[in-house]
């Protein structure tokens, strides 16, 4: 019996079906924003997850702010408010 959807055992023809987009941003990350991610991941998998040491890990990696300012506690919680997270 075959699937009618997607899924294991069901090929679709090239074109032939609509690929729908899921992201909800309107551009790609720029690079600022990646290697902030991996700067912040890195730390993570150190297990470093409080706010001071969060800043003096991405102060110590040169992990900058957009201005190129070093962080302090309450730019980086605002940054992070203010991005939803």
């Amino acid at each position: 019996m075959s699937s009618v959807g997607g899924g294991n055992g069901c090929i679709h023809a090239p074109g032939g079906y609509r690929n729908l987009v899921w992201q909800s941003r309107s551009s790609a990350p720029m690079p600022w924003t990646l290697a902030f991610i991996a700067g912040l991941e890195i730390l993570f998998d150190q297990g470093i997850d409080t706010l001071p040491a969060l800043v003096e890990g991405l102060n110590s990696a040169a992990l900058y702010d957009q201005q190129g300012q070093p962080w302090q506690e309450a730019t980086l919680r605002a940054f992070l408010q203010e991005n939803g997270k």
